[in-house]
């Protein structure tokens, strides 16, 4: 059997604390050394039902934009611009998952990276090597490895016009947009390997005839059954959906989700009985009318550096729900009757008053915001190497690079993001529902998230992460492994951002994902899905966890 990568793992809140089990399964030929830095969780939060929207007509630019909340298209950093079609040298194409990028010309070398399907990699000459072992044609591909042309280039290709690559690579992740796939929440429903017969949906859905039933009733304008709550019913798209002949290792063996799993796809189409399917990221068929789509949320954090810089510290968060304003007077706080609206922000002058046992903050402008009601990100004394925050540093310690460093408060809420000394963009996070470990207990067992200092070992684009029971989240984008099983990702169903929400990893936005995983070292190779650290090829950027 081959061995499986070691990708996050699902710590997900469902019915109490799960604990991390196994990966997903990556299919063939994976390599046959382990990955360093372990296998790192990806908790998630609890699944409640959400209200619907039509994903063929999501624009989460504009649905941030309209809700109200002020967007900044996503910036990225230094070391990575957004993957495109590449250049004019040759390259190698990725037509399925988990196209490895080795150290060596042999699968047993270990692997340092890997493409997906419509990623690629650029050669160094265009021309196989001449050794090697376990592979057709091993090519060496930049900035450093080498990528397996298997016979047939049924998973690789030197052709960017290969046919199967073209009609495939629409349906690839999108990774210029911080939301790669649509997303949303299974009912309980069957993934199916092509289009299937109504003989194929009625011998393996329960309660097919019924439940088609209750969908046209709605449709119709009748009652709404509780199991369609949630569900965009609307038709999926009549344009005609064609796929060719997949490679055999695109598609995860996985024939059911349950409830409360997440599904992410990229099209939806409608039969000719016209029943609605969406196209998972593994190129699956799933019934849209057992999908409750996951609004977008529009939330993310503010660059306080550079053209983008939006804020400067001291700022307050508002989390949870609105929160009043005061203004103080004759020594006493009174509530103006407005509110700060939940997810905002103010600048602060960092000026503050103690008026019996409140501390009150004041906001630019001569308001005040309780210090209780508000997430107030305050940066530490020093940096990891001891160098004064917002100082010059004299040290001569720093690591090499652009000393980029992470800062997250578990009990706070947020995190800041530094180069070198100097704060370069802050946000709002959701860590564990546990919040701090417990000495003796396994944070895992706490759902706590660890306090310490780590560095990021791992990144990948989208990875599906497997708990406990067979519960599923698909494809969660902008993952970043930094201890054993815990992780920095994106949490696409929920956006309580401040709030302990997780199983113990770090959640983020879709926006602040992005912008973070483009940031942090190492930096992801043009074309690449995912990268593993390796302290030889790159700095990587340092995280810090506590209280």
């Amino acid at each position: 059997m081959a061995p499986r990568i070691a990708l996050p793992l699902l710590l997900a809140g469902f019915a109490g604390s799960l604990g991390c089990e196994r990966p997903a399964d990556p299919g063939p030929l994976a390599s046959t050394a382990s990955s360093a830095g372990g296998s790192p969780a990806a908790p998630a939060a609890s699944l409640a039902p959400v209200a619907s929207v039509n994903p063929a007509a999501v624009n989460p630019l504009a649905s941030a934009a309209s809700s109200g909340v002020a967007v900044v298209p996503v910036s990225y950093g230094k070391n990575l611009q957004p993957a495109g079609e590449g250049g004019e040298g040759p390259r190698v194409y990725a037509k399925t998952r988990f196209v490895w990028v080795h150290y060596q010309p042999s699968l047993s070398s270990g692997w340092l990276g890997f493409l997906w399907l419509g990623g690629h990699a650029e050669l160094k000459t265009g021309k196989p090597v001449s050794s090697g072992s376990g592979c057709d044609a091993w090519y060496e591909v930049k900035p450093q490895g080498f990528v397996c042309v298997d016979k047939g280039n049924e998973r690789a290709t030197l052709d960017p016009q290969d046919p199967v690559l073209v009609a495939l690579r629409p349906y690839a992740p999108d990774k210029s947009s911080a939301w790669p796939h649509r997303y949303g929440e299974s009912t309980g429903l069957e993934r199916y390997t092509r289009p299937p017969t109504v003989e194929a949906q009625r011998n393996r859905e329960f309660q097919y005839d019924e439940h088609l039933k209750r969908v046209a009733e709605a449709r119709a304008g009748g009652a709404v059954h509780p199991s369609l709550q949630g569900i965009d019913l609307t038709p999926g798209s009549s344009e005609p959906l064609t796929l060719p002949a997949l490679p055999r290792t695109l598609q995860e063996q996985r024939r059911r989700l349950l409830p409360l799993s997440t599904v992410a796809w990229s099209r939806d189409w409608v039969d000719e009985q016209g029943r609605s399917w969406l196209l998972s990221g593994d190129l699956m068929w799933v019934p849209k009318d057992r999908v409750k789509t996951y609004p977008v949320s529009p939330f993310r954090g503010l660059e306080l550096a550079g053209p983008g810089a939006k804020a400067r510290l001291p700022l307050a968060y508002f989390r949870g729900k609105g929160r009043p304003q005061y203004r103080l007077e004759g020594g006493e706080a009174k509530a103006t009757g407005e509110e700060w609206a939940r997810l905002s922000w103010v600048p602060l002058t960092g000026k503050k008053e103690r008026v019996g046992k409140e501390v009150f903050w004041e906001v630019e402008g001569g308001l005040y915001v309780k210090e209780k009601d508000a997430v107030i990100p305050t940066p530490q004394a020093q940096t990891p190497w001891g160098a004064p925050v917002g100082g010059e540093d004299r040290t001569g310690r720093g690591p090499k690079g652009r000393q980029t460093w992470l800062e997250i408060s578990i009990l706070g809420g947020w995190m800041i993001a530094y180069e070198g000394t100097k704060p370069v963009y802050v946000t709002m996070v959701s860590p564990g529902r546990g919040g701090l470990p417990t000495r003796g207990l396994d944070p895992v067992e706490t759902a706590a998230t660890p306090v310490g200092t780590w560095v990021i070992t791992g990144k990948f684009a989208t990875a599906t992460m497997v708990a406990p029971h067979d519960f599923i989240h698909s494809d969660v984008p902008w993952t970043q492994n930094f201890h054993g099983p815990h992780a920095l990702h994106v949490a696409y169903w929920h956006d309580n951002w401040g709030e302990k929400m997780s199983a113990g990893c770090v959640n983020v936005s879709a926006l602040d994902g992005k912008w973070l995983f483009d940031w942090t070292d190492p930096p992801l190779p043009e074309g690449w899905h995912g990268i593993r650290w390796d302290k030889d090829l790159s700095p990587a950027t340092q995280t810090v966890l506590h209280e």
